[in-house]
C-alpha cells in the first residue's frame, strides 16, 4: 500500500508543479510583472503608439519631463527626468508583441550601477492602467 501512495503522490505533485508553470505563462500572455536586471518588463494591451501615448501619460501623472524620443521601425524608446530635476532618470522601450500588445521595459536609474525597480513597477503599472 505504501508504494502505490506514493506511486499516486509523485503524478500528483508532478501536475500540481506544472499546473502553477502553465499559470505563471499565462500571466505572461496577460500583462504580468517581471522583473529585469535593471528594471521591469511587461507585455501591455495595444500597439506600439497607443502604448507610448500612455507612457507620455504616466510621465505627466509622476511629474517627469521627456528628455528624449528615438523612434525607431518597429519601436520607441522614451527617456524622462523628474521636473523638479534628480533622480531617477527613467527609460520606457516599447516593441510591438504580436498583432495587439507591446512589450515594455521600463528602467529608473539612480545613478550609473544603481536602479530602482520599485519605482520602475509604480511607472509601468500607470502604464498599463493608461494603456486599457
Amino acid at each position: 500500500m505504501t508504494a502505490v501512495s506514493t506511486r499516486l503522490t509523485l503524478p500528483v505533485a508532478t501536475a500540481t508543479l506544472l499546473s502553477g508553470c502553465l499559470l505563471a505563462a499565462g500571466a505572461g500572455a496577460g500583462g504580468g510583472i517581471y522583473l529585469t536586471n535593471q528594471g521591469v518588463e511587461s507585455v501591455v494591451p495595444g500597439g506600439v503608439e497607443a502604448v507610448a501615448a500612455a507612457t507620455e501619460r504616466a510621465f505627466e501623472h509622476f511629474d517627469l519631463t521627456r528628455t528624449e524620443l528615438r523612434v525607431e521601425t518597429n519601436s520607441q524608446m522614451l527617456r524622462a527626468e523628474p521636473s523638479s530635476g534628480g533622480d531617477p532618470e527613467v527609460t520606457v522601450t516599447i516593441r510591438p508583441e504580436g498583432e495587439r500588445s507591446s512589450r515594455v521595459e521600463v528602467k529608473a536609474r539612480t545613478s550609473v550601477l544603481t536602479w530602482d525597480k520599485d519605482y520602475a513597477r509604480e511607472v509601468i503599472e500607470k502604464i498599463v492602467e493608461y494603456a486599457h
